[in-house]
């Protein structure tokens, strides 16, 4: 008598739209941070000039766009991109680079996450 293993439920009704949600809340939470950099870099960082300022918020704007289209493909990817964009931030202040790490790791985390829930709780 052959019985099938039983699927674990997760207790989600979608777990695939959970995991973009805690992904969408990280690239916002990213974004936030991006800007508010502005003003500790405005009074330690050198000043604001036109680039820095056009580079940290067309950074967060990307963050925010992102987090939006996480439904498709690459999206995800694409927030990889931009945490390396965010790392590089660093060379306009280096809080940024910390900004980048922390970020990093836990876009890391996010993605593994997702791999996690896509094996265990398959669509």
């Amino acid at each position: 008598m052959s019985e099938e293993p039983a699927v674990r439920s997760s207790g989600l009704r979608d777990p695939a739209r959970a995991v973009r949600s805690v992904a969408a809340a990280v690239l916002c939470l990213e974004a936030l941070t991006v800007l508010l950099a502005l003003a500790p870099i405005a009074k330690l960082g050198g000043g604001l000039t036109p680039g820095r300022v056009t580079a940290l918020v067309a950074l967060a704007v990307l963050l925010i766009t992102t987090a939006g289209v996480l439904r498709r493909a690459g999206a995800y990817l694409l927030g990889g991109v931009l945490q390396v964009a965010v790392l590089a931030a660093g060379l306009l202040t280096p809080a940024m680079f910390v900004v980048g790490i922390a970020f990093g790791l836990v876009w890391s985390y996010v993605l593994r996450l997702r791999r996690t829930v896509i094996d265990r709780y398959p669509a």
